[in-house]
């Protein structure tokens, strides 16, 4: 396994956690994600990829969508 599939299987990792007491994912679990996300100072193609599905088809609060919306439009 690549480095960049360990960190997409760890993103994976860590979106199921954050959703798995309440289905929907808070402000500080965004910015745990975000920092996940931002580990090495960036967000490649397969980071954005994840971060574009987990905004699709997850249920965040309206401060973590903020959150994770912002860090993808500034990726």
């Amino acid at each position: 396994m690549s480095e960049q599939q360990a960190t997409v299987a760890n993103l994976r990792e860590a979106l199921k956690f954050f959703l798995e007491d309440d289905n929907m994912i808070d402000r500080l679990e965004a910015s745990a994600l975000k920092d996940l996300l931002l580990q090495d100072g960036k967000i490649d193609a397969e980071e954005k990829k994840f971060l574009q599905a987990a905004i699709q088809h997850s249920n965040f609060d309206s401060q973590a969508l903020g959150i994770l919306e912002r860090l993808l439009e500034d990726a």
